[in-house]
């Protein structure tokens, strides 16, 4: 459980090695690059623009989405997520490609079918609007006012049709209904223009809804066209441009077997960006780029052969850092403790010099991941998706190590859900160590016990730390708390005298030394405040009780699965079917449920009651320059 040593790395370079140097360690992704602080070094910055790249690299983006579209991958690569392989010759030769040629055409191609696009449901909108008049039976550019008469387009509520109309015999005006539907009564209102301001007041009161033909149809419509020949010509422009749409879907396709090419040149983009950047944080004469930063130590024989060929243009300097100086972490730990890696980086790095926590988290996330599913037919199927997937598709990064955790937390309910769960919500009694719905306190007690050896073992933790940094007052405070804790609780289990003594002394450790004050009093009264700190631990071991109920949900719920396929077996005829139905979707609700359940919970142990007794968080990560891809694998 250690925090990678690095050296810090200094490089003199001649200006016309300096790229082919930096590409070079990249490929190799040895070095963190750090600024130079140019200051009285008679350096200058070196200014590295970007600008252009971030261009292409959008343009590249936009087209690979658009294109996207009309890919065509087998089920295989689309469940698997695989990659293609690219050599480093071809990573080279990409930016041979005409690809700004090809990003303009694609360019066209999306402005053409988004104006087309627009173009149809703009016209689908017409023809909605227009559906209710399809019935009128003069021309639509008639439907207009005079100098004496207005014409009103508009729509009643059915239910007050009635009233309406009895109000409408009583005035000066004129309603014909054009088209009638459930909800609305569609007709035309003619009205004296001098009676219109009079009459607009009452038409509140019956919630008419004046509808005007839009400026874009009275433009379409020839001399003469009723709507219903406006709805034609809408029906056979839509389907002109569906046509043209069709036409250019298959333009799209043909450009879609440009896709894997402007993949690859927008990974190589990408990297060519990188490098610049970690050119910007150099300094330079007009001959010579010096350039520092952070490897690791047992990367220092992958440098010098990387330098090797350079040995005329290059000098390098390697030491260890220096007390004042911050560094970057990077994590190292024994291949079968990297999978919880990824749990200390959710949480945050730890300060250069500290502990890392992944191996002292690791058995205990194991386990109570176990308690949370505790359901080993579950377990299994994870491990088992897990490795096939690893096997298949064969991830990398992030990826591949979160599946790997997901099989090993898999085991553990295996091994767990075996001893206190069942399989599938079937136990097997002859293996059950410990039943909790039968024994729920038993599996309470377990659960504090856990938390209690996990909250412990975490002061004992701090203990290290503060002796590590001869923090010696601290630490026997902690050690106050090692004898404390313990004594209290075994001498309230077997009233043993030798257990009371040991509590007294933790208690006294802590009294004495909790404050560095010289007044004895303000010594003695601050040391009894600390004491209170008693309650904090109470409260981090008793937030374990969370393992029981969790626990508990994932096994009701299974039963009750089981018992509702018993249920529909009884149906005749289609029971069996419903049966597996439930049997298997009920599962995996429940499997999804109680892993993301186990896995946040077991999480939120770690960083609340367990981190805090030891962790010291802020450190930056170990991000060295190095080939990195969203589209492509380079090999």
């Amino acid at each position: 459980m250690s925090i990678a040593p690095l050296y810090k790395v200094q490089l003199l370079a001649h200006m016309d090695v300096h790229r082919d140097l930096l590409a070079g360690l990249q490929e190799e992704g040895l070095v963190h690059f750090q600024e130079t602080d140019v200051r009285g070094s008679g350096l200058q910055e070196n200014q590295n623009e970007v600008s252009d790249l971030d261009h292409w690299i959008y343009k590249l983006g936009q087209a690979i989405g658009f294109l996207g579209q009309w890919e065509e991958k087998s089920l295989g690569d689309k469940l698997t997520g695989r990659r293609p392989e690219v050599s480093r010759r071809e990573r080279l030769a990409a930016l041979d490609y005409d690809y700004r040629s090809v990003l303009e055409q694609v360019e066209k191609l999306e402005s053409n079918r988004n104006s087309l696009s627009n173009q149809i449901r703009f016209w689908d909108k017409e023809r909605e609007l227009l559906h209710p008049w399809r019935d009128l039976d003069i021309p639509i550019r008639e439907v207009r006012d005079t100098e004496s008469v207005h014409i009103l387009p508009g729509a009643v509520p059915a239910s007050l049709l009635p009233d309406f109309e009895a109000w409408a015999d009583s005035e000066p005006i004129g309603w014909y209904v054009i088209q009638r539907d459930k909800r609305l009564v569609h007709g035309l209102l003619l009205l004296w223009a001098k009676e219109s301001a009079r009459l607009e007041q009452e038409f509140k009161r019956f919630e008419f809804n004046p509808q005007h033909f839009t400026q874009a149809v009275l433009e379409m419509a020839a001399k003469g066209d009723r709507v219903a020949d406006v709805i034609a010509s809408l029906d056979r422009k839509g389907r002109e441009a569906e046509q043209k749409l069709k036409q250019l879907d298959k333009a799209g396709r043909r450009l879609c077997t440009e896709l894997d090419a402007l993949k690859r040149v927008y990974d190589v983009l990408e990297n060519e960006r990188s490098r610049r950047l970690s050119q910007g944080l150099m300094g330079r004469t007009q001959k010579v780029m010096f350039m520092e930063g952070w490897i690791k130590q047992t990367d220092r024989n992958r440098l010098q052969e990387r330098l090797l060929p350079y040995a005329e243009s290059v000098e390098y300097y390697l030491r260890e850092p220096e007390p004042e100086e911050e560094h970057p972490v990077a994590l190292e730990n024994r291949k079968a403790w990297q999978p919880f890696e990824m749990i200390t980086r959710l949480y945050g790095l730890p300060r250069p010099g500290t502990l890392d926590p992944t191996v002292p988290l690791a058995p205990f996330f194991f386990i109570f991941v176990g308690l949370t599913v505790s359901e080993a037919g579950y377990g299994f199927l994870v491990s088992i998706l897990s490795l096939l997937f690893l096997r298949l598709a064969k991830p990398k990064g992030g990826l591949r190590v979160f599946l790997i955790l997901l099989a090993i937390l898999g085991a553990a309910n295996v091994i767990i859900g075996t001893l206190v769960g069942g399989w599938f919500g079937f136990p097997i009694k002859r293996l059950l160590l410990l039943d909790p719905l039968q024994d729920p306190v038993r599996f309470l007690i377990l659960a504090l016990a856990l938390g209690f050896i996990q909250v412990w073992f975490g002061t004992f933790l701090q203990l290290l730390s503060q002796v590590k940094e001869k923090k010696w007052g601290q630490a026997l405070v902690q050690l106050g708390w090692l004898a404390l804790l313990p004594g209290m609780v075994i001498y309230g289990i077997t009233s043993q005298p030798v257990w009371g003594y040991l509590a007294l002394g933790g208690a006294a450790g802590i009294v004495l030394f909790t404050s560095s004050s010289r007044n004895p009093l303000a010594r003695f009264f601050s040391g009894l405040y600390g004491l209170y700190g008693i309650s904090g631990y109470l409260s981090d071991i008793l937030s374990y009780s969370r393992l029981l109920a969790l626990g508990l949900a994932t096994t009701v719920i299974a039963m009750v699965v089981n018992t509702l396929c018993q249920t529909a077996l009884g149906i005749p005829w289609v029971g069996w079917l419903l049966a597996a139905l439930i049997f298997v979707g009920g599962h995996l609700f429940n499997l999804g449920i109680s892993f993301l359940g186990g896995f946040v919970h077991s999480m939120r142990l770690q960083f609340v009651e367990f981190f805090s007794k030891f962790f010291q968080s802020g450190g930056k990560p170990f991000k060295p320059l190095a080939l990195e891809s969203r589209y492509i694998d380079f090999t």
